[in-house]
């Protein structure tokens, strides 16, 4: 194991979360922006070079500079055509050129009539070639479109410059990286938000904890959990193993040494069968079960685990049965019955000692009455449930049932057709312990609050279909027609709160077990509870 040092980290997980994701989103939108600004300057010179193409595609063909060029007029007609044009299409300049390569038309007034600049392009022009020319000008430095302007007879009679200067066309892409920058800043602000909204929701999720501590909880856990002698194993709802510890490795191998035990990884279906099926079909916990394995006899409690109300999976805690031998004979009725019967002990050591001080007295006829009056007794009470009930946990069982029921003022009848033969501690009689032990119990708390307070109880057996069948019945206030049906349902219960699983498990077992449940009120208002339900075979110590 390793043991971890608690050194505090310079940065919080927040402002580590902060940080990192705020750097991410910075880098990513300078990366953006360059991105954006490259195709925005590509953009930005190929609708320049497409606007002043059309306008000089247009203006070479305006009749009133194709006539003035073909009359050689006034330059002031053309002047004032070519500076609507350049107010109108927002180019920086429109000039015409004639054949003898002097201007026609110019932004500065001062150059008209003079010849033009760039020789070479007006003369390209004039050979009919349209093109662009990117050069230094009287406006300084710009892009510029040449247009061959022919007569209406095809001869070229001049050419049109239209053009934009770098300053206008900067500006352009000044303002554009301004609206990049502007959604940059934006998008920084959503990263530092979302940032700072992350880091809360991570801060949250793990209970305001630093990493240091979770590493540290971890371990704690690890150790905790390793500590416990009693084994544990936590699968989630897919059957992933979530959680075991050293004692459970070590009582899984002697289950069966082959057996791969991975965290995250599905369970062995073994262990599945053994431990988590029952309490993933109930989804209710299953205490005390008694569970054999390999010649192994275990003691398990199954609990299904919950997250916001939904089934999640479900834990198991067991130990070796021979650990918890108190239990396991509290759990067959072995206990109640040599309590019951070491009491029966005592009170006739008692009566023994009364017997022998009348015989010292001489009084020899009260001891014959004293003796028959012992022998009623004895045949009213522990005789005759043992005659009846030849499995010694059951009937120990009804003898504390019937010692209860005194002390509660109840009269706890076991009706004389009751025959149970001597079954073996197993499945069988635990069930048969379970059933009996939640009716009886329902009973004597419907009996609390009447006059009248008497359960009677016929228990039989059928041997040749190997069939328990018992019956109780109570003197209770009943089962309202409208609730009946609901009784045998998940946690509804006329009782206190954190009860109503008794009678929903009873029913839930006995089906499974193909077996019959069933409920009735008679004509006098006694409620009667009859179970029936075959024994299984092979199914000694085995839950």
């Amino acid at each position: 194991m390793l043991l971890i040092k608690n050194k505090k980290s310079r940065f919080s997980l927040q402002a580590t979360i902060i940080l990192i994701v705020v750097c991410s989103t910075l880098v990513s939108l300078i990366a953006s922006m360059f991105l954006i600004r490259h195709y925005v300057v590509e953009q930005e010179y190929r609708h320049t070079k497409d606007k002043i193409s059309v306008v000089a595609d247009i203006v070479a063909q305006e009749d009133g500079i194709v006539q003035a060029l073909e009359n050689r007029e006034s330059t002031v007609d053309v002047q004032a055509l070519t500076m609507g044009i350049t107010d109108i299409t927002q180019v920086d300049f429109v000039v015409v050129v004639d054949t003898d390569m002097l201007r026609l038309s110019h932004p500065d007034a001062n150059v008209i009539g003079k010849p033009f600049s760039n020789p070479a392009d007006i003369q390209e022009a004039l050979d009919g070639k349209k093109h662009f020319s990117i050069k230094k000008g009287i406006l300084g430095e710009g892009i510029r479109y040449f247009v061959p302007v022919y007569s209406s007879s095809g001869e070229i009679i001049g050419v049109v410059c239209v053009g934009l200067t770098m300053k206008t066309i900067n500006l352009d892409i000044k303002n554009a990286q301004n609206t990049i920058f502007i959604g940059i800043l934006l998008g920084l602000t959503v990263g530092v938000i979302g940032a700072i909204f992350l880091a809360k929701k991570i801060k949250k999720v793990l209970f305001g904890l630093e990493p240091i501590e979770i590493a540290e909880a971890m371990r704690e856990k690890e150790l905790v959990e390793n500590e416990i002698t009693e084994s544990i194993i936590a699968i989630d709802q897919q059957k992933r193993l979530m959680l075991i510890n050293k004692e459970a490795y070590q009582l899984v191998a002697k289950i069966d040494d082959t057996l791969q035990l991975k965290i995250k990884e599905p369970i062995p279906t073994v262990l599945y069968d053994l431990f988590f099926s029952e309490v993933f079909i109930q989804q209710d916990r299953l205490m005390n079960q008694t569970i054999s394995a390999n010649s192994l006899d275990l003691i398990a409690n199954m609990s299904p685990i919950y997250a916001e109300n939904e089934f999640n999976g479900a834990v198991v805690t067991f130990r070796d049965e021979s650990d918890m031998s108190q239990l396991i004979h509290q759990l067959s009725g072995t206990e109640q019955y040599i309590d019951s019967l070491r009491a029966q002990t005592h009170e006739f050591m008692n009566k023994m000692q009364v017997i022998m001080g009348m015989i010292e007295l001489g009084q020899y006829q009260e001891v014959s009455v004293f003796i028959q009056h012992l022998h009623s007794n004895y045949k009213a009470e522990v005789g005759y449930i043992t005659d009846k009930i030849k499995t010694p946990a059951i009937a120990g069982f009804l003898l504390g049932k019937v010692n209860e029921a005194n002390e509660q003022g109840i009269k706890f009848i076991i009706n004389d057709k009751s025959f149970l033969p001597n079954l073996p501690i197993d499945d069988n009689s635990h069930f048969l312990l379970q059933i009996l032990g939640n009716i009886i119990n329902n009973a004597f708390d419907a009996v609390k609050g009447v006059e009248l307070k008497e359960v009677t109880l016929l228990l039989t057996y059928d041997n040749e279909g190997e069939i328990v069948m018992m019956s109780v019945t109570d003197t209770g206030p009943g089962i309202a027609k409208e609730i009946q049906d609901k009784i045998f349902e998940k946690k509804f219960s006329t009782k206190a709160e954190q009860r109503g699983y008794g009678l929903y498990l009873v029913k839930k077992s006995v089906t499974a077990r193909d077996g019959i449940i069933d409920v009735s009120i008679d004509d006098t208002g006694r409620t009667h509870f009859y179970v029936e339900f075959p024994i299984i075979k092979g199914s000694e110590d085995t839950k």
